[in-house]
């Protein structure tokens, strides 16, 4: 009983520092210190990788996949970064609600422009600002815009462009965003 006790204990404990490491790995990836972030982050996610299979579990090792690809995206680790997009996307897709889905293929979307994929970013783009338009997200939706506008731009497609850019741009100016 006592043993079974301190097994509880020691287990709660690695839980907690498992949360830790995720909480200070999101604040060190703010304040840009994107080695440490990320350091934090693989600590977190050993730990769920670890854990018995449940949905919370699977999708505690999404978050935190999507979150170190996106560091790895600002470190300019492209292909690193897609890797780990890889691995998110198919537990948010099985396992995810809709907001998990949409925002991983936002991510992914994001990262196909630095990679100077066009083609897919733009495909991607809309099926994103389709989605969230279906669950009322016009945050969202504008920063998709924003992104697809990018795309359209660095591709030579210059007047969907300005559509898109411009939609995005409005709805900020509206809603008093400077993004």
């Amino acid at each position: 009983s006592q043993q079974a006790k301190l097994l509880a204990n020691q287990e709660n404990l690695l839980l907690q520092q498992a949360q830790t490491d995720k909480l200070t790995g999101i604040i060190f990836y703010l304040q840009g210190q994107y080695d440490q972030s990320l350091t934090s982050y693989k600590a977190a996610l050993h730990y769920f990788q670890k854990q018995p299979f449940s949905v919370d579990i699977v999708i505690k090792q999404a978050n935190l996949l999507n979150n170190i690809a996106l560091v790895q995206t600002s470190q300019g680790n492209a292909f690193s970064a897609l890797k780990s997009y890889q691995q998110a996307e198919p537990l948010y897709q099985r396992y995810g609600d809709d907001v998990d889905k949409i925002d991983v293929r936002f991510n992914l979307a994001t990262l196909y422009i630095s990679l100077r994929r066009f083609d897919i970013a733009i495909s991607m783009l809309k099926e994103v600002i389709a989605k969230r338009v279906v669950i009322g997200d016009d945050y969202g939706v504008a920063q998709a815009s924003g992104d697809l506008g990018v795309s359209y731009k660095y591709s030579g497609q210059y007047l969907q462009a300005e559509q898109y850019i411009l939609n995005a741009l409005n709805y900020f100016q509206t809603h008093e965003h400077h993004y």
